[in-house]
């Protein structure tokens, strides 16, 4: 066998490692290699040879569009940049009830970010509620007034924003106007 030959064998070899459960490397009591092991460099291997699940996507797509603009405190339009978000979107809606919640990152595209999150239990239970935090904030804002939100079969929530937060002396002002959709499809 020639050098390259080896080299891919030896990376085959070694995804396959990888993709064992933690509970399989831990099993003999130590997740770190042995004394002793090489590994072949990744820059080596044949692109060929690598297994096709790698890139395989599990999980369903989560996205967000279209803008929203702020004043006040923190001034500019925002928009979900998937590139920007600290967290992933999290969203869950049950169109029958009218009930669920999201959270969602948006960005100005100059470094910004609001972190919105939105909770719409039954009436029993309570009024909607936003929460809106960002590192250019001094303290997160609540509100219960000013948006409103609905969804559908598809897992698609829409939000309207018409919003003023923080109308004390102890919390800035900021004003949220635009529309929001939130994709948050089923898993399968």
């Amino acid at each position: 066998m020639n050098a390259l030959s080896l080299v891919s064998i030896t990376c085959a070899i070694a995804l396959a490692g990888c993709s064992k459960s933690s509970s399989d490397k831990t099993a003999s009591g130590s997740a770190a290699e042995p004394a002793g092991s090489a590994k072949a460099p990744a820059a080596t291997a044949d692109a060929s040879t690598a297994p096709a699940e790698s890139t395989t996507v599990v999980a369903p797509t989560r996205s967000a569009k279209g803008a929203l603009e702020v004043t006040g405190a923190i001034t500019g339009t925002f928009e979900w940049r998937k590139r920007e978000q600290k967290t992933p979107i999290s969203c869950a809606w049950d169109a029958a009830k009218e009930i669920g919640s999201f959270h969602v990152d948006v960005s100005d595209g100059a470094g910004k970010i609001i972190s919105l999150g939105v909770d719409v239990p039954t009436v029993d239970i309570g009024l909607p509620r936003l929460d809106v935090s960002s590192k250019d904030l001094p303290a997160p804002l609540k509100t219960s007034l000013g948006f409103n939100v609905s969804g559908d079969d598809t897992i698609l929530i829409t939000a309207n924003f018409d919003t003023k937060l923080g109308d004390d002396e102890k919390k800035p002002d900021l004003t949220i106007k635009g529309t929001l959709e939130v994709s948050c499809p089923r898993k399968k």
